[in-house]
């Protein structure tokens, strides 16, 4: 059997704040049902903020969007006043990628190959 990730979830407390800080990144905001805002960042590819509370703690996992050019971006979330929390660009040889956090902690990468 092979598996397709449909999905992937991240809890936040306040999902119509959370939908507007990733739509900064330019993930536009699909359907909502109750808790769940779906977000799309192109036809086939999306996550869902689930609204809700969790017990807070270090980040777990990291949603990383691939950018053409990641000092571009960079730069024009600046002009939003969206910093990143890494203090530099990590460059594996094979990516370079930047970590910014969401209202919520929950790590959001910008990653460029």
């Amino acid at each position: 059997m092979v598996f397709q990730v449909d999905t992937v979830f991240v809890w936040v407390t306040d999902a119509t704040e959370s939908a507007g800080w990733y739509a900064q990144f330019g993930v536009e905001a699909g359907p909502r049902y109750r808790g769940w805002q779906t977000m799309i960042v192109d036809g086939d590819t999306h996550f869902a903020l689930h609204e809700g509370v969790r017990a807070k703690g270090p980040s777990t996992g990291a949603i990383a969007f691939r950018v053409d050019d990641l000092d571009k971006e960079i730069e024009r979330l600046a002009g939003l006043a969206i910093a990143p929390s890494d203090s530099e660009i990590t460059d594996t040889g094979i990516s370079r990628f930047i970590t910014f956090q969401d209202p919520d902690g929950n790590d959001v990468q910008l990653l460029e190959r």
